[in-house]
């Protein structure tokens, strides 16, 4: 008898638990649908159409698994004037490229430039994007490393290979602030392995990049690039102990680059035509061994042209 009724307690027992377990399991799910999971704010439209910008590189990255082709052309300066119709009969410098997205937000590329016939690599990464009532800016990396192909007699009696190496970093900063107007800055190094009279070993750079949207698919562009000495050679530092770090003045090799252009662009194309004063189109030369001072009238006509497949 005693067993029955230690049997039947023990039922009793087991019964109310899972009763008050079931409830509490309920209020529980209850509770976690009633509390909605925080969601992200949408995404703020790309500030710029396309990953490149006259010379410079912007926060853009095509979407995952499309590859892009570029054609970058300089003409030569229109000092000249008719003599070589301001310059497109001049010398030119012209770079060709293709870059793939493997996944989102990561672009890698290569290219070949026609002068010191510089062989580069680069990737691209942007790691935050600006969000309507989130994030105000979209941040991205952009660096390279290229190969300067030219004579090994360019460098010299102490030749090494590692002296035909360049390198470039930059972090930019982006922002759309209207329908029309979208703006970018952009802080970068640039060292070479070895270099002559024409270029800088280390040069720092601030950029800054303007956008105005005047149509559906056409922009005016303008963009302004300050160079900063950052030199360590010991004959440099003799010769210039006080400008070792400096903003490059129009008595130093590197002058600043001005860029004034027009932008149109559809789903698959972009084509940008510009007046500027740098010709090195690789970020690192474009910096480090402009030598033609915009402000003096050393001006050339440019154009780029992108065109995308997405598989």
């Amino acid at each position: 008898m005693n067993k029955n009724i230690a049997m039947t307690l023990k039922k009793i027992t087991l019964s109310i638990l899972f009763f008050f377990s079931g409830l509490v399991l309920a209020f529980a799910q209850e509770a976690t649908d009633s509390v909605a999971a925080p969601t992200k704010k949408p995404l703020e439209k790309k500030p710029f159409e396309s990953g490149i910008f006259v010379d410079y590189q912007t926060v853009e990255v095509p979407t995952a698994k499309t590859l892009e082709f570029n054609l970058e052309h300089r003409f030569g300066t229109i000092q000249h004037k008719w003599t070589d119709i301001w310059g497109l009969w001049g010398a030119s410098n012209i770079r060709l490229g293709l870059n793939f997205t493997p996944v989102k937000n990561l672009m890698i590329g290569l290219g070949t430039t026609k002068n010191h016939m510089v062989q580069d690599l680069q990737v691209k990464y942007t790691f935050l994007h600006q969000r309507k009532g989130g994030a105000p800016l979209t941040i991205g990396y952009y660096g390279n490393l290229a190969l300067d192909a030219s004579d090994r007699k360019v460098f010299g009696l102490d030749y090494k290979f590692t002296d035909r190496f360049s390198w470039y970093h930059e972090f930019m900063f982006a922002r759309r602030f209207c329908k029309m107007f979208s703006m970018q800055i952009g802080l970068a190094y640039s060292h070479f392995n070895k270099t002559d009279t024409s270029k800088m070993s280390d040069v720092a750079s601030i950029s800054v990049l303007g956008r105005l949207k005047v149509s559906p698919q056409s922009s005016i562009m303008i963009a302004f690039e300050q160079p900063i000495i950052m030199n360590y050679d010991p004959a440099f530092v003799v010769r210039y102990p006080n400008h070792w770090m400096t903003v490059q003045s129009s008595s130093m090799q590197t002058c600043q680059n001005v860029s004034i252009g027009w932008e149109i662009s559809t789903s698959t194309h972009t084509f940008q035509i510009f007046m500027e004063a740098a010709n090195g189109i690789v970020p690192q030369y474009t910096t480090a061994t402009n030598t033609n001072n915009f402000w003096n009238g050393f001006i050339l006509f440019g154009f780029n042209l992108t065109r995308l497949w997405t598989f």
